[in-house]
């Protein structure tokens, strides 16, 4: 690279978040050809801003930018290596811009961030589509590093309103100039983590390259197979009441709570574990705008495994991670059996990182699944006849 430069430029900016942007719109300008990793990597991930009366602001990996109902769009923004890194800057301006990803008709209900003061009512008709789609224009005039602009935007329109002695529309234009200041500082620093390599994340992608080595070897993926969203389910019920089964979800090996999901079982009210994941699993496979997971894995053995192999009709392997000692399960397709599924125990060390790694998937399933469940069964206790 340094044989072929002619010369080197550099842009000075005020903070972090604004250089994590200005990188991200640099790079999908000019398609630089040595970073190979952010211009042709799959697993890069985008913010979509849907085109819509009330356009909503989205992650989309790159291998789903295809799909029919991301083709249109009023904008996108990218590549960002790290979902973490992302999430942080949705976070840190989300109560700057306040958008609403709920569907809006006059049937819905305030979403939970409308609660949070986190969304501009949109969800609930309690903002107009000219006041909502002027919010997602400033938003779009942020990412792309017009801070500037935008700024003295806000000012000349702040004015306006204090001489109409429109004092609520005023004071909203004087916070969001205040928290862009404050976020574009230079005193204002993202997490550690997030900005620089660490030892986890390279811990995460050994832990995914040994996967990848472990289910080749029998059979089951490929050798150049990348696990970049895995997805973990567990049950959580009290004697088959108020069950629930919880999808939580890794992505490229880190946890990505913005994915999870849970499922209230419907056909079910006695203890079937069995059951209650293939009524899960089934429903899942009607969801394929929840993105493609590349690995399933179950909290338990080989009864699990084998349930949910027999309801599951996509080409994605299933894996289990059985307790007493921590071991995989996996699932391989074998004509000679009834129901053509067999089963294999593969052990590992305790301190083996795909088990590690699996563990940890294994244990948000179950914090998940039993933080709906007890939310389940307050609700019910709380029941007057």
């Amino acid at each position: 690279m340094t044989e072929l430069a002619h010369r080197v430029e550099h842009q000075v900016l005020d903070s972090e978040i604004e250089a994590l942007l200005i990188e991200a719109e640099l790079i999908k300008a000019h398609q630089p050809y040595f970073n190979s990793r952010l211009k042709d990597d799959k697993s890069n991930i985008y913010i979509l801003i849907s085109k819509e009366d009330f356009p909503k602001i989205l992650r989309v990996r790159k291998t789903d930018l295809s799909k029919k109902i991301y083709q249109e769009k009023l904008a996108l923004f990218g590549p960002f290596s790290s979902s973490n890194r992302l999430n942080e800057v949705l976070k840190i301006i989300r109560p700057i811009f306040k958008w609403c990803n709920q569907k809006n008709d006059s049937k819905s209900k305030a979403c939970l961030y409308h609660h949070l003061d986190l969304c501009s009512g949109a969800c609930c008709q309690k903002i107009s589509k000219e006041e909502y789609q002027k919010d997602i224009k400033q938003l779009i005039a942020f990412l792309k590093g017009q801070k500037n602009s935008l700024l003295k935007e806000l000012e000349k329109e702040m004015l306006v309103f204090s001489k109409v002695e429109a004092y609520e529309k005023a004071l909203i234009n004087k916070n969001k100039i205040t928290l862009i200041k404050e976020i574009t500082s230079s005193q204002y620093k993202l997490k550690s983590d997030i900005i620089l390599p660490n030892f986890r994340q390279e811990e995460a992608k050994e832990a995914l390259v040994h996967l990848r080595h472990i289910l080749h070897q029998e059979g089951i993926v490929g050798s150049q197979q990348k696990f970049e969203r895995i997805e973990g389910y567990d049950v959580s019920n009290t004697m088959g009441q108020q069950a629930t089964v919880s999808m939580v979800v890794l992505a490229d090996g880190e946890i990505d709570n913005n994915e999870y999901k849970f499922f209230k079982i419907k056909s079910l009210d006695t203890p079937n574990d069995y059951g209650m994941l293939q009524e899960a699993l089934t429903r899942r496979q009607k969801h394929p705008e929840w993105g493609s997971a590349d690995l399933i894995m179950i909290d338990g053995g080989r009864g699990q495994v084998r349930a949910v192999a027999k309801v599951w009709d996509l080409e994605i392997p299933i894996i289990g991670l059985v307790k007493n000692p921590d071991r995989l399960v996996v699932s391989i397709k074998d004509e000679n059996k009834k129901d053509g599924i067999e089963t294999k125990i593969i052990p590992l060390q305790a301190d083996h990182p795909t088990l590690k790694m699996l563990q940890r998937l294994r244990d948000e399933a179950h914090r998940f699944a039993k933080k709906h469940h007890t939310r389940l069964r307050s609700g019910e206790f709380l029941k007057i006849d």
